[in-house]
């Protein structure tokens, strides 16, 4: 076994926690840019930047997963991480500008040193050397159009970006068919810890957009409903399905989890994420314009990003094939999208309150289910 991995089970530990934390960083970054940027030619290149942001940070929650972070060789290569992990934050705004070389070559960085230490982290483990060999030689296809695109010009540096992340699909897909050994609690503890700090987020975008506002009674409304909504969407994550999907991976066969871990968390999460910043998008303006209706852009972004976090649960769910899951999370996605054109007609206030109530309707729909269906102990 490779001397750097973990002798035994091991849960999330500090380096991690502030390995994330610079993505936290990048994912402020991106709502920003997302909120100044909302056309939907905006919203689709920074939907490219955001994916290549989640795959670095999905890069490192592989390869951490088996190793040993508590001891020095691992935190120095988290460190380092850590570290380009920051620049590729900091260029986040100016991607699609003079700051695409910073940003390409901060994940060329991040990434490079996650498939190393992966591979030193596996060492010579006949069972996952195959696997791990195709996906990092594949790898290096997406990772050169990355920094390709960077030196291309600013008109065509996202298509350079969708063909990276297109092989970055490509070769997942071909990767997850081989045997792959994974801590389940591990793995599922980063992901939901990166679903915390995305809802986190949207509460401090909507906590910035305050500083110059009076504090009277419609302030307190929206603000309440921002709290309240976030609180509800939390509760759809974490209530009962965050414990099942562990669950669901711990049973997996080294034969079948590297897929189930790709298809639930590598996937759909991204997707929950992704939502998540929709979501934060809304909030912002909702309280930065407290007496106005959101635009329909923010509207857009508000209901969109509510039904992506619900929608990408329920597939998750699906895929896991938990029962009880998928339909009042499908169901949550349908009215937030149908809210649309309500949303931008409404006060603020009552768009975050319709949200909240609705996602927590959801929320008590599931509860319902599950202690209707499971067994009853004697």
């Amino acid at each position: 076994m490779s001397r750097v991995r973990a002798a035994d089970i091991q849960g999330v530990t500090f380096v991690e926690l502030f390995f994330d934390l610079v993505f936290v960083y990048a994912i402020t970054q991106l709502t920003r840019s997302v909120l100044h940027d909302l056309t939907w030619t905006g919203v689709g290149r920074w939907a490219l930047v955001f994916w290549l942001i989640w795959w670095a940070w999905t890069q490192f929650t592989w390869t951490l997963n088996l190793a040993d972070t508590e001891i020095p060789q691992i935190r120095f290569l988290a460190l380092a991480g850590t570290a380009a992990a920051f620049f590729l934050a900091q260029a986040v705004p100016d991607a699609y500008g003079d700051g695409g070389v910073w940003f390409a070559v901060s994940y060329v960085v991040v990434r490079g040193l996650g498939i190393g230490g992966q591979v030193w982290v596996i060492g010579d483990d006949v069972t996952q050397v195959k696997g791990l060999t195709r996906y990092a030689s594949a790898s290096l296809i997406g990772i050169a159009m990355v920094l390709v695109g960077a030196f291309a010009p600013e008109d065509a540096r996202a298509w350079f970006w969708l063909g990276a992340i297109l092989a970055d699909l490509a070769t997942v897909a071909v990767a997850g068919r081989q045997t792959w050994v994974l801590q389940a609690g591990h793995f599922a503890e980063r992901h939901g810890l990166i679903v915390i700090v995305a809802l986190g987020e949207s509460l401090i975008a909507a906590g910035g957009a305050t500083a110059d506002l009076e504090r009277d009674l419609t302030f307190t409304v929206i603000t309440t409903g921002a709290v309240l909504a976030t609180g509800a969407l939390w509760w759809m994550y974490f209530g009962t399905l965050h414990s099942r999907l562990e669950s669901g991976l711990a049973a997996q066969g080294n034969q079948e989890i590297a897929q189930f871990a790709r298809d639930v968390f590598s996937l759909w999460h991204a997707v929950v994420v992704a939502g998540v910043i929709g979501v934060a998008v809304g909030f912002e303006e909702a309280v930065a314009h407290p007496e106005e209706s959101l635009s329909l852009g923010a509207s857009t972004a508000l209901a969109v990003g509510a039904a992506m976090f619900a929608g990408g649960l329920g597939m998750a769910g699906r895929r896991a094939r938990i029962e009880g899951v998928a339909l009042p999370r499908f169901g949550f996605t349908v009215v937030a999208l149908a809210s649309i054109p309500v949303i931008s007609r409404v006060d603020p206030g009552v768009a975050l309150w319709g949200l909240a109530a609705v996602a927590t309707t959801a929320s008590l729909f599931e509860l319902a289910f599950t202690r209707t269906t499971e067994p009853a102990h004697p």
